[in-house]
């Protein structure tokens, strides 16, 4: 099917710029490991106002460095949201965390912070937020609760690129943000992410965790030589200049990998993230105009921009009224598919329904919140930096008439 709005599969259109950085990148010695590495590293630090943004291949990695330098251990708990993309939770189940699921805000769709205290218990290890669709978790009330229990927190900022708290960048309001730069974000490298946080310790932790190196307590060796074999003056890589005059204390390490962004991503980063503001900015535009164009339809909300927020809209919500409509919601989508031709990507599924966390014993009726919002209420529409006005007027136009045809003229 050919869509009037299709959903792309990418978040704006890449220009000269972004071709020139990458083909100044393809001359280099090195596409690993290299300068725009460094320089996209120190922009978004700048950006963000951290002392400290390492780049990495995802989010995904980010976070799966978040799990390891936070030393998260089988039977820890971490409570997070229901309402995000699955692999929010992969590092945590990787390492045999239990998983707790507080409830959502029913118009921001982020976690709502009076459900996380009660599920707060003396095995509880940390907080993870996610900043959903681009507009900040109330994060006050969420470190307040973290510094009562002594918990960690680690904002999941894959929507965020951005987007503020108060005036503060997310990503630096907690222990530990995460970054996506994939190809659907507001800025992208293709593939990528960034881990970020205030900590030295977080940071040195991550730096060698996520270079294929090692991370524990070293002492001095005695006797600085391997077998009857000295240390050769002309080796050069660090870890293995390590193998001559140092052991781990104890033996006790933590086992790194191989986390890196590539020099090409990160010099299309370097560019994207020059034009941040203006590809937020388009994105709030179109948001705006969707806002006024959807306003005053019968059973149709939009989502609220929250005082203490600026909101991104890398996800562009509304809400559907199946009761004051007269029919429901699976209706009015397969309307807006098959008969206006605006492709829909509902995000979320409420990941406490998926079958790996139904086997761990989650089960419908956990959040209900989140759950009715899902089902009966919430609806995506398309939003990227390339849609046209057209376009935009053509969604407001079409939400007009599935609602008049569904209600049958109510």
């Amino acid at each position: 099917m050919t869509y009037v709005v299709p959903y792309s599969g990418i978040s704006n259109r890449l220009g000269e710029e972004e071709i020139k950085a990458v083909g100044e990148a393809l001359r280099q010695d090195t596409l690993a490991m290299g300068p725009r590495g460094k320089e996209f590293e120190r922009l978004l630090a700048e950006r963000l106002g951290s002392p400290h943004a390492q780049a990495t291949s995802s989010c995904t990695t980010a976070l799966f460095l978040a799990a390891q330098v936070l030393e998260l251990q089988p039977g820890d708990e971490v409570i997070t949201t229901p309402q995000t993309f699955w692999v929010t939770t992969w590092p945590l189940q990787a390492r045999g965390v239990v998983v707790k699921f507080a409830d959502v805000d029913p118009d921001t769709l982020n976690i709502d912070p009076t459900t996380i205290e009660p599920l707060v218990t003396e095995r509880t290890k940390s907080i993870w937020v996610v900043h959903f669709g681009g507009q900040a978790v109330d994060m006050d009330p969420v470190m307040e609760i973290a510094q009562r229990h002594g918990l960690t927190v680690v904002e999941d900022c894959a929507h965020a690129a951005g987007a503020t708290y108060k005036g503060r960048a997310l990503g630096t309001i907690g222990d530990i943000g995460c970054f996506s730069f994939h190809s659907l974000k507001n800025m992208t490298t293709g593939e990528g992410g960034a881990f970020v946080t205030r900590h030295d310790r977080y940071a040195e932790m991550a730096r060698a965790l996520g270079t294929i190196h090692n991370y524990g307590e070293m002492v001095e060796r005695d006797d600085q030589r391997i077998g009857p074999h000295a240390q050769p003056a002309y080796y050069k890589d660090a870890h293995v200049l390590r193998s001559y005059t140092h052991d781990y204390a104890g033996g006790r390490y933590l086992v790194g990998n191989n986390f890196r962004m590539s020099e090409l991503s990160a010099a299309l980063g370097i560019v994207q993230l020059g034009k941040i503001d203006r590809l937020n900015g388009r994105r709030r535009e179109i948001a705006h105009r969707l806002d006024d164009g959807l306003n005053g339809i019968r059973g149709i909300g939009v989502q609220s921009e929250k005082p203490y927020a600026h909101h991104v809209y890398h996800l562009y919500t509304c809400f559907y009224d199946p009761e004051v409509v007269g029919a429901p919601k699976d209706d009015f989508i397969r309307h807006l598919q098959e008969k206006e031709g605006i492709e829909i990507v509902i995000r979320y599924f409420p990941i406490h329904l998926l079958p790996e966390f139904r086997a761990l014993g989650h089960r419908y009726g956990e959040c209900p919140v989140a759950e009715k919002t899902y089902f009966e209420h919430q609806i995506q529409l398309p939003i990227y930096d390339h849609l046209t006005d057209a376009q935009v007027e053509h969604m407001i136009a079409a939400v007009r008439r599935g609602v008049a045809e569904l209600g049958g003229g109510r």
